[in-house]
């Protein structure tokens, strides 16, 4: 079972959240989906409540503090220093929603758009290092940027993280962290993209059994918008209890060292 206790090397997406109007609905949906256990915060952290994967720190769930901000599951980015990353992002182009704060005993964070308009976070690990688990049936195990401006996207997070790339065809990216080339997320050219959503960073969780996730998902009332099989396994998009959109994928292991074995061939 992969999990971690210390903090993220720069440039990992390394923690994912959602706000909500009615939290006691979404902790159930969440609840029930996932298999998560829910810890509250305390009253320093405002309603915040972390999600728990056999005991490990999966994901998190805040009341929403802005009505007319919509739900969505915002990725968040590992940093050794949140404010030097926040100047990299303005000289870049970005624009900053959060200025750098700290999170009592927690951590160091803010939050951004990129030029385009896709929200992420940055997380500056203290008590908190981000996931806990991953990978793992119940937790994140991918994210991928959706933008109507590959190049731009691609030429934007290589300023801010130094990141390097690998082409997977016309219309799709991995990203290679600049630490170590390792790959922990990709990039998608999404010309399908409604006019009226932005670019947006999609976060994908490992389940064990995509149809009946998808199953459970109905029962409680959420809303499947697609089902589709990837190189790595089956998947779907799934819009949550208020709105928010994420993917669940059920990893096939075989299949992806195969696709793995073919990239390293070519």
């Amino acid at each position: 079972m992969p999990t971690r206790t210390t903090n993220w090397p720069a440039g990992t997406p390394n923690w994912v959240d959602c706000s909500f109007d009615h939290m006691h609905r979404a902790k159930d949906f969440y609840a029930k989906l996932f298999g998560w256990e829910i810890r509250e915060g305390g009253d320093d952290m405002g309603g915040y409540a972390v999600a728990l994967k056999h005991h490990h720190a999966a994901a998190g769930l805040a009341p929403r503090m802005q009505p007319d901000v919509p739900s969505v599951w915002s990725t968040f980015f590992a940093s050794d220093d949140v404010d030097a990353t926040a100047g990299a992002i303005r000289d870049a182009g970005g624009r900053t929603l959060v200025e750098p704060m700290d999170v009592p005993n927690t951590g160091r964070m803010a939050f951004f758009l990129d030029p385009e308009g896709a929200a992420f976070g940055v997380w500056q690990g203290g008590e908190h290092p981000g996931f806990g688990i991953f990978n793992e049936p119940g937790s994140v195990g991918w994210n991928d940027l959706m933008t109507r401006d590959l190049e731009g996207a691609k030429s934007f997070y290589g300023e801010v993280f130094g990141f390097s790339y690998e082409e997977m065809g016309t219309d799709y990216v991995t990203i290679k962290r600049a630490s170590d080339g390792e790959v922990v997320a990709g990039m998608h050219l999404a010309t399908q993209l409604p006019d009226d959503v932005p670019a947006n960073w999609l976060t994908h969780f490992v389940v064990a059994d995509r149809d009946s996730t998808v199953a459970i998902v109905e029962e409680l009332d959420g809303e499947v918008l697609m089902s589709f099989d990837t190189p790595f396994g089956p998947e779907a998009t799934i819009r949550g209890p208020e709105g928010e959109t994420f993917n669940v994928i059920a990893f096939d292991t075989e299949a992806e060292n195969e696709a793995e074995n073919d990239r390293d061939a070519e």
